[in-house]
């Protein structure tokens, strides 16, 4: 397996990564007004006032005190006599 490519294979692969971001920065401009609509839209239903909603457990507090629970408890240090 040679280490080096040769220029057309350069040039090939500089193409497609040419076409590949041409292709994304047309989907990005053609998405622009639905994702600003978006934005807006979020700020708005973000006025209006909304159920609470209950949160569930966190689940590493969760796991954090179960590995406190079985972790082995230090041996209690017997008080020197005077």
């Amino acid at each position: 397996m040679r280490e080096t490519i040769e220029n057309r294979e350069a040039i090939e692969m500089m193409n497609r990564c040419k076409h590949e971001i041409q292709s994304l920065r047309a989907i990005i401009k053609a998405l622009e007004p639905k994702a600003d609509a978006y934005d807006k839209l979020a700020i708005v239903l973000g006025l209006l006032p909304r159920q609470s909603v209950g949160m569930g457990e966190d689940l590493v507090w969760v796991l954090d005190k179960r590995i406190r629970e079985l972790e082995p408890k230090p041996a209690p240090v017997a008080e020197a006599a005077e």
